[in-house]
């Protein structure tokens, strides 16, 4: 108890001090504000959607500077400065020191976020997400986990230039990589599989499922227990490493040591990578935001902005010339589903309405009778909200979410096969005018390839803005659905 007192008292001292220096003011206000500004007119466009998705970045590169170049740097300065062997005199001790420099950081930070709500809300119109305390509890534990980065690489750098080549070392990367910068779901799917095990990462897809309303908006056990883990061994690393003179070496074993620190971290992407609904949350989010935007224009508006509207309008045209038409075949067991037009095929899942379900899509060898291949979508759909399903989805427009008109065709045709027992499965159909409550026609696949036909006509009248084509599971269990010949008549 006595430590905690005298580290919130060396932390209230500390930011006295730092709110005497220019320097520490710009940096710590007006230098996120222009990321802000630059991420909200250039990338978003002023849409206020596209500004919440990107307010979580703009968030955890603030952490990051914090705590890598405030909390790292800073100690390495102090203690070249011989200001931490005067320290050593009064009746504070490493744990208070460490505590003090934590303490002094969120300090800071607090009222950053707070400036950067509401510049975004004046500036940008961005809307006030629904669960702030989850967003408050995310950069509590967030900048918790990466302050110990911070007070590791303070506790181990010999002198500041040291500490400036760790500090960048690890720095980039993680800005890079974990979303901050560039989007996740805009990543190569081998470079999203590396940033499963950055902790930025976590922080990044956890701020803008709940800006957007888009998940649980809060950060899955997993992710949560593997950040306070790091925090708290990175909190202990830097009480049993710190140095009050710059005269005093560590051993190399206790340099060593610190490697725990990335332990959780390890786990957790092992983890995520076997469980790949975590991933395939990253583009659904994206997609809830530029969905968003794209609800408000009109079609044509919609399609041009999408950047291929008039390719697309010539594509779906010529398949409309050669009625029936095949989307897609499976021919090249290994490769990627291809598609005779649109966007292709992916895994969708109920992640982005808070569920736990899981799918992945492969292309197997074996398909309908005659066929040389076939799209494989196995999973599991999980209970725990209203209305859970997992399964295959089929973009039919230029891009994810961009609309596409189907109404030279009258229905949809596939061949499907199931696992052993006869299972029923769902097509639901998503458009522009039917988001919240779409249409569904259920069909039945088992043990055999079958052929099934359903009528769009009769499922929607709104068959020239067709935003995707699902095939989902929807009874709670493990799932196992082949599709083959998909096609329009």
């Amino acid at each position: 108890m006595r430590t905690l007192q005298a580290g919130w008292r060396m932390g209230v001292m500390d930011l006295r001090l730092a709110a005497r220096t220019p320097a520490a003011l710009f940096f710590t206000f007006v230098f996120p504000l222009v990321f802000l500004f630059a991420y909200g007119a250039i990338f978003a466009q002023g849409s206020p959607r596209m500004v919440a998705y990107l307010f979580g970045p703009v968030v955890v590169l603030q952490i990051l500077s914090s705590t890598f170049f405030g909390l790292g740097i800073r100690v390495v300065a102090m203690r070249e400065r011989g200001i931490l062997r005067r320290y050593r005199l009064a009746p504070v001790g490493a744990g208070a020191m460490v505590l003090g420099s934590l303490f002094t950081n969120f300090l800071l930070l607090a009222p950053t976020v707070v400036l950067l709500f509401l510049c975004a809300r004046l500036a940008f119109g961005m809307p006030w997400p629904g669960n702030g305390w989850k967003i408050a509890a995310i950069v509590i534990v967030g900048d918790f986990a990466l302050a110990g980065f911070g007070l590791v690489i303070g506790a181990l750098a010999e002198s500041m230039q040291e500490a400036q080549v760790f500090s960048n070392a690890l720095f980039f990367p993680l800005l890079f990589l974990s979303g901050a910068t560039i989007p996740l779901a805009e990543l190569p799917h081998w470079l999203q599989r590396v940033a499963a095990f950055l902790p930025p990462t976590y922080l990044v897809s956890g701020f803008q499922q709940a800006m957007l309303g888009s998940g649980r908006g809060a950060l899955p056990p997993v992710q949560l227990l593997a950040l306070v883990a790091s925090g708290v061994l990175g909190l202990l690393a830097a009480v049993q490493l710190f140095r009050w003179d710059k005269e005093e070496r560590l051993p190399a074993r206790r340099k060593l040591g610190t490697l725990a620190l990335v332990a959780p971290f390890l786990l957790t992407g092992v983890w995520m990578n076997a469980h790949p609904a975590g991933l395939a949350a990253w583009r659904q989010t994206l997609s809830v935001a530029t969905e968003s935007t794209a609800a408000k224009q009109p079609p044509a508006s919609r399609q041009k902005a999408a950047g291929a509207a008039p390719r697309h309008a010539a594509t779906v045209a010529a398949a409309a010339a050669i009625r029936p038409v095949l989307v897609s075949a499976f021919a090249d067991p290994g490769g990627p589903p291809r598609t005779r037009f649109g966007a292709g095929w992916t895994a969708m899942t109920d992640a982005f309405l808070g569920g736990n379900s899981q799918a992945s899509l492969k292309v197997i060898a074996g398909g309908a009778p005659g066929s040389r291949g076939s799209l494989l979508v196995t999973g599991a759909v999980a209970s725990g909200i209203a209305q859970p399903w997992a399964g295959a989805a089929f973009y039919p427009g230029p891009a994810p979410w961009a609309p596409a008109d189907l109404s030279a065709w009258r229905s949809i045709t596939f061949w499907a096969r199931g696992g052993r027992h006869a299972t029923t499965y769902a097509l639901v159909l998503l458009t522009a005018q039917r988001r919240s409550d779409p249409p569904v026609k259920t069909f039945t696949a088992g043990p055999r390839w079958r052929r099934v036909t359903i009528s769009l006509a009769a499922m929607t009248p709104y068959r020239n803005e067709v935003e995707a084509v699902l095939f989902v599971a929807a009874q709670p269990g493990r799932f196992r659905l082949q599709l083959d010949l998909v096609g329009l008549r």
